[in-house]
């Protein structure tokens, strides 16, 4: 049994592993269409009448 066990980690052991691969860089940042704006904020008093309303 030990000699199945030895034969089976040599065996993995000698495979290269996907984590010395280099990685392919972190992946994409999510996306989202979050829609138009509902104040021009530069219209400080349009933009206090919103923060108001809700």
């Amino acid at each position: 049994m030990s000699a199945l066990v030895e034969a089976g980690l040599r065996r993995v052991l000698a495979e290269p592993s996907q984590s010395d691969a280099q990685p392919a860089g972190p992946p994409p940042l999510p996306a989202w269409n979050g829609g138009a704006e509902l104040v021009d904020l530069s219209d400080r008093d349009a933009l206090y009448r919103a923060m108001e309303e809700e």
